[in-house]
């Protein structure tokens, strides 16, 4: 019989009968380390490289495998998106710690003057879900409904959201390499480019699956409402808001 480490428990089995943790448990080494890190990118809920990819070859098609139930495959959409914030904002820290700011990638207040482009930036995942909930909804008025309630619309949001994050950390590698070759910083609003193409392909694949009327028109409808919000919450509207709250001087 062996002692749980984690609650005391007396266990004869590979995991503790009690809380379920791992009786034998390795100590914290490099080599732990090492293969948590590389556990983390290959098999975070064993589907986080998998949604990535079917999310960029076909979102319509995994949105409402999800929606419907098939949800094992994929990347819970919270979770995804969270990784994806992570990952994103780690390059963005890196890239400023080892080259300096706005050397690689230029914010051009980007959110703003000065002080609330730093702040949005390291606040990303509150400043996109912000707005998250006016997407779903343009999306949910004029193509989703009544096949989808506005939450599981919410849910294709999200994800998009997570593969947006997913084009700008391509973008950051981009940036990197260009500053490599040339020592000059790309502008971020250059980065506009994959949130306006992938917004549009992500509609026109989600849009193939339900019978809308006057589709071109909705279709292009969405995308001004949806890309029109973004940049009206950034240039605007969160300046506004964190002058007002005095988060930003």
């Amino acid at each position: 019989m062996k002692i749980c480490k984690n609650c005391g428990k007396k266990s004869d089995g590979t995991y503790c009968s009690n809380c379920g943790q791992k009786m034998a448990l390795e100590r914290i080494s490099l080599h732990y380390v090492l293969h948590e890190i590389f556990h983390f990118f290959t098999h975070l809920e064993k589907g986080f490289l998998f949604t990535t990819v079917r999310l960029l070859t076909n979102p319509g098609d995994t949105i409402i495998n999800y929606v419907e139930g098939k949800r094992k495959p994929y990347q819970p959409p919270v979770s995804y998106f969270l990784v994806w914030i992570t990952i994103y904002l780690l390059s963005l820290y890196g890239l400023e710690k080892i080259f300096g700011e706005n050397r690689v990638i230029d914010y051009e207040d980007y959110f703003g003057p000065g002080a609330s482009t730093r702040y949005a930036i390291s606040h990303l995942s509150l400043v996109l879900t912000t707005v998250a909930p006016f997407q779903a909804l343009y999306i949910y008025l004029f193509a989703t409904r009544p096949q989808l309630n506005y939450f599981e619309t919410l849910v294709a949001v999200i994800y998009g959201l997570g593969t947006i994050i997913a084009l700008q950390f391509l973008f950051v590698v981009m940036a990197l390499l260009n500053y490599l070759i040339s020592v000059h910083a790309v502008p971020l609003i250059y980065s506009d480019i994959f949130k306006i193409g992938y917004i549009i392909w992500m509609i026109f694949s989600l849009a193939k699956h339900f019978p809308i009327r006057f589709k071109l028109a909705k279709f292009i409808l969405i995308i001004v409402l949806m890309f029109g919000t973004f940049t009206l919450w950034r240039t605007a509207l969160l300046p506004w808001l964190l002058d007002w709250l005095h988060i930003v001087h």
